[in-house]
């Protein structure tokens, strides 16, 4: 009979809510198994760039409400950018405290080299921030320890843009540009995130499947590498939920938990262990059954030969009783005989005397 593949939701619970079921994601074939977390990976990537699109969407409408009230003059031209404040202060700094929100700074006006590397220091000391710049534009995320530079006439030569005031930016901002631009970010940010979340999710496979084998030669269990790879990939489907839910979270309120990456790894590590346990004592009331049935059959076996003995000795007896009874009939049938001669003899001498 052919085995029933498991769908991926199905799958998806049993790795989550059913250790017994360990044993059977443990024989799936390693590529349903591939298949299945490049699933889950792929929708952990659209989730979270889903959110952080929503973050920037909701940047870009903070940004035209401040162009709109606290910024008198926006002239890109020749390559440069200037951004003059209605406070004539030559550095501004937006910070609006919501959580996931980046801090933008903006230093077009300053031409002292000092001032500038003060503007970069305070961007990298950010968790997400952006850097505007006469000349170039500095953004810092927390997906990246590294900060990511473009100057203007790179961007400008890309898309052919030559001019820019006040009025046509907040157009920009607001226009079927901007959505065509959101759309174009969220798809590289989930071909971003995949790709990173893949090589991220690997390392963590290849180390967990490294406790697993440590697990179960412990528990004297000789599993195949491939249902050892099976478990701690399965392993990692809590884990990456609840890092989907805490993303969210942490990008909405703030929320952070200082050691979710140990947490992150301590669940999946449970779960190996309980799995390969789960799955040892399966296999020992298994073992138990099978001896039950080996004793059973040799009881069966014994009763069996004890009645072919019986039955032998009884077919035996009965041959014997046969016999028996055959020799006593040829002994009645040799004394009648004799009987029979004898009377003939002593008929004859009465017939000679007549």
């Amino acid at each position: 009979m052919e085995k029933q593949e498991l769908s991926f939701f199905k799958k998806l619970k049993m790795s989550v809510l059913d250790f017994d079921g360990y044993q059977s994601l443990a024989a799936e074939r390693i590529s349903r198994t591939i298949i299945y977390i490049v699933l889950l990976i792929l929708i952990f990537s659209i989730i979270i760039s889903v959110t952080y699109v929503y973050q920037f969407w909701s940047t870009i409408n903070k940004a035209k409400d401040y162009i709109n009230t606290e910024i008198a003059e926006i002239k890109y031209e020749n390559y440069e950018l200037s951004v003059i404040p209605k406070n004539e202060e030559k550095t501004i700094e937006i910070n609006s405290g919501d959580a996931g929100q980046p801090v933008i700074i903006i230093n077009t006006e300053s031409n002292s080299e000092e001032e500038i590397n003060d503007s970069i220091d305070n961007i990298k000391s950010q968790e997400n921030g952006i850097l505007i710049l006469k000349d170039r534009i500095i953004i810092k995320s927390e997906l990246n320890s590294n900060t990511l530079e473009y100057s203007y006439k790179d961007i400008s030569e890309k898309y052919n843009i030559n001019k820019i005031d006040k009025e046509e930016l907040i157009n920009m901002l607001s226009g079927q540009e901007m959505i065509t631009a959101l759309a174009v970010f969220g798809l590289a940010l989930v071909l971003y995130m995949f790709i990173v979340y893949v090589s991220n999710t690997l390392i963590d496979i290849f180390v967990l499947s490294l406790l697993a084998y440590i697990v179960s030669r412990i528990a004297g269990l000789r599993l195949k590498y491939s249902a050892i790879y099976n478990i701690a990939t399965y392993s990692l489907t809590l884990p990456l939920i609840l890092n989907i839910i805490y993303f969210i979270v942490n990008a909405l309120t703030g929320f952070t938990i200082q050691y979710f990456q140990i947490m992150y790894t301590a669940i999946a590590s449970i779960y190996i262990i309980t799995a390969i346990l789960m799955i040892k004592s399966d296999v020992i009331k298994k073992q138990f059954e099978l001896n039950r049935i080996i004793e059973e059959q040799a009881r069966v076996r014994e009763e069996l030969k004890r009645k072919e003995e019986e039955k032998r000795q009884q077919e035996e007896q009965e041959r014997k009783n046969k016999e028996r009874e055959k020799e006593k009939e040829e002994e009645k049938k040799k004394k009648r005989e004799e009987k029979n001669e004898n009377g003939k003899i002593n008929k004859e001498p009465e017939g000679d005397n007549a």
